[in-house]
């Protein structure tokens, strides 16, 4: 099933106090796809748009955000339809007006007629497609009369309804929409057209499942099944600007009511109009009906007169969140390091415990991770590394401590998998002290927070580098204090700047090798054992997480025990092999089995622990070097928003 947008595609161009600061795709239904795509539904567009660049911004736009764009068609020698918005700032406040005519030349890119064939689209359209529509004029009533799909209509304007009669109106609307979204101008209009009072009467004439009114900051009223309800806006934020806010917030109730099985009761409303109300305020944040999901496009030359009628656009500079947390990495280790949570966590006497567990899940296991093997190898004591839902079915009776890791403090799988565990519970942590203590339970002196009065920003976006390093290297100082005694920061600072330079070469020297060895639909074989243990674990989670391949993580010798026949059978063999600085005897020949094949080896300068700190600092910088050679931002993987109901479970595992 697709959620698909019908109409003719607008570019919409954007003046400040009278300069042009930005363009991007507009109209209505493609505003509602652009958001319901970013919501993680399979979208599509079905219209048309000129062969000229506002054409192709229309077209980007919406490909950008995950739409397909296969049915849009380019007509030859047509000028794309295109919108300008002004904006003007009078006493702190932006003023605006929207107009189809340019402000400065005046001259107006908009044909009135719909140029989109209604034919082709009803080919296009399969049967369980839901379909949007911002208007009623002629061709889109072909479609609508033609096809039994569900169908929802955000009717923002009235000017078209003036050429039809009441009748004609009624046959255009009514029993054709399963929601109708109006503003109060529209609801006005269409009370005195009917001669009617509520907007209950309005949906008795209509008859849609739900009709929805926006009412700006006072809120909305929705009426379902002869049911009113009224929902106010608690706490509206101030605006920047407006625009986009309404298409933003049908958007929402369009998804939920797919993800509903197309069910409207109470709740479905309530619960919706929390989830529309909370984009609604991240809109009028931003510039743009689209600010709050991508960056307007830069005009870069204008060739004319007139920048409305012939321009280059600058490269649009997309803000990559894995950049900027990539950039601040090292701060944030020293920051981490230098923290009180070391000191905290030199005062656990780690000699006088026999078993401990390490509990992380998602970026922080290798944390988790690194701090066991760490413990292990300096106090022989016996540790393990393991998820949530391994500790909660296994029996704890000889575990005299866990330490839980996690970047935010009260990930609910760490707290429900160690429930059962009552007794020297730790939790390491960039939360907030407090808010963990509340959140958790643990004790204010065992919750070892690296969040300092200048290190409390968090990275931003799905993945995390700082979330794996930072409680790496605060245990790694336990190792530099006890046996290296040497200067900590300037072994991090070294091991980071060392692999941010030997991916940034590497990238730079082997293009040609890693356009194949990258290449979309390739799967990876990790190569672990040893002190690369941690690397291994991170880069496998990082490459998953962030959708980009599949992989398979095999232990060295292990792999000689029968792994090795169905990697015979493969026909495209990648593989990622960490190592430290000595090569056992056994490497030397799996290395040369491996010989054959494409290989990206990665050694590390160092043995032992100092290899597995250093492979993990390699492992953020790998995947980092990779998402910026496919040119994507790892922190903002794509997925479906149903998926999202497991990440989000909270109860029994």
């Amino acid at each position: 099933m697709r959620i698909i947008s019908i109409g003719d595609l607008v570019t919409d161009f954007y003046y400040k106090n009278g300069k042009l600061v930005g363009l991007n795709g507009g109209m209505t239904s493609h505003n509602i796809i652009a958001n319901i795509a970013k919501l993680g539904l399979e979208t599509s567009v079905c219209g048309v748009c000129g062969d000229d660049m506002a054409g192709t911004i229309a077209i980007n736009s919406l490909k950008e955000v995950g739409t397909n764009i296969d049915n849009v068609k380019i007509i030859k020698n047509v000028n794309t339809r295109c919108f300008h918005v002004s904006y003007q700032e009078l006493n702190g406040k932006l003023e605006f007006t929207s107009k189809k005519r340019c402000p400065v030349c005046n001259i107006k890119r908009w044909y009135e007629e719909s140029k989109i064939e209604p034919n082709d689209i009803l080919k296009q359209i399969n049967t369980d497609d839901v379909l949007i529509f911002d208007n009623l004029n002629k061709k889109n009533q072909i479609i609508i009369d033609n096809c039994d799909n569900r169908k929802m209509l955000d009717l923002g304007q009235y000017f078209e309804l003036d050429d039809y009669s009441d009748n004609e109106i009624l046959e255009k609307i009514k029993n054709k929409f399963d929601i109708i979204n109006l503003n109060e101008r529209v609801e006005k209009y269409l009370k005195n057209r009917f001669s009617i009072k509520s907007i209950e009467d309005l949906y008795n004439i209509l008859h849609p499942k739900m009709i929805i009114v926006t009412r700006g900051k006072k809120g909305s009223d929705f009426v379902f099944d002869n049911n009113k309800v009224n929902k106010e806006l608690n706490n509206p934020e101030i605006e920047i600007d407006p625009t986009g806010a309404g298409d933003a917030f049908f958007s929402v109730f369009i998804s939920e009511y797919i993800k509903n099985d197309f069910t409207i009761d109470y709740k479905f409303i309530d619960v919706t109009f929390e989830k529309s109300t909370k984009l609604t305020k991240k809109v009028v944040k931003k510039f743009g009906a689209r600010g709050h999901i991508q960056n307007l496009y830069r005009i870069k030359k204008v060739k004319d007169t007139c920048t409305c009628s012939n321009f280059d656009i600058a490269l649009r500079k997309q803000i990559k969140r894995c950049n900027i947390n990539i950039n601040n990495l090292e701060t944030r280790i020293i920051n981490a390091i230098n923290s009180n949570a070391y000191d905290k966590l030199v005062k656990i006497d780690f000699n006088s415990l026999n078993n401990s567990i390490f509990v992380g899940t998602g970026g922080s296991f290798a944390g988790a991770k690194f701090a066991s093997k760490l413990i292990n190898y300096l106090y022989g004591i016996n540790t393990n590394a393991l998820f949530p839902r391994e500790v909660y079915y296994r029996n704890n009776k000889g575990v005299d401590s866990v330490f839980l890791f996690s970047y935010s403090g009260t990930t609910n799988d760490l707290l429900v998998g160690t429930s059962k565990i009552l007794n020297n519970k730790y939790i390491i942590t960039k939360g907030e002290l407090q808010k963990v203590v509340t959140k958790t339970g643990i004790s204010k002196n065992n919750v070892i927070s690296y969040r300092t009065g200048t290190n409390k920003g968090k990275e931003r976006g799905f993945l995390s580098f700082e979330g794996a390093l930072a409680p790496a290297s605060i245990f790694l100082k336990l190792y530099f204090e006890k046996k290296l005694r040497n200067d900590i920061e300037e072994f991090i600072s070294d091991s980071i700047n060392y692999w941010k330079n030997y991916f940034g070469n590497y990238f730079k020297e082997n293009k040609k090798m890693l356009k194949e060895f990258l290449k979309e639909g390739n799967s990876f074989n990790i190569f672990t054992g040893d002190f690369t243990e941690c690397a291994c674990s991170d880069l496998e989670s990082k490459i998953i997480e962030s959708g980009i391949y599949n992989c398979l993580i095999h232990e060295k010798k292990n792999f000689s025990h029968g792994r090795f026949i169905n990697y015979e059978h493969l026909s495209n063999k990648k593989n990622i092999y960490f190592k430290q600085k000595t090569t056992s005897l056994y490497e030397e020949k799996l290395l040369e089995y491996l010989e054959k094949d494409e290989n990206l080896i990665i050694e590390s300068r160092y043995d032992e622990i100092l290899c597995e700190y250093d492979l993990l600092v390699s492992s953020q910088y790998l995947i980092y070097y990779i998402s910026n050679f496919l040119n994507i931002d790892i922190s903002k993987p794509t997925y479906k928003e149903d998926a999202m109901k497991i990440y989000f479970y909270k109860g029994e595992l």
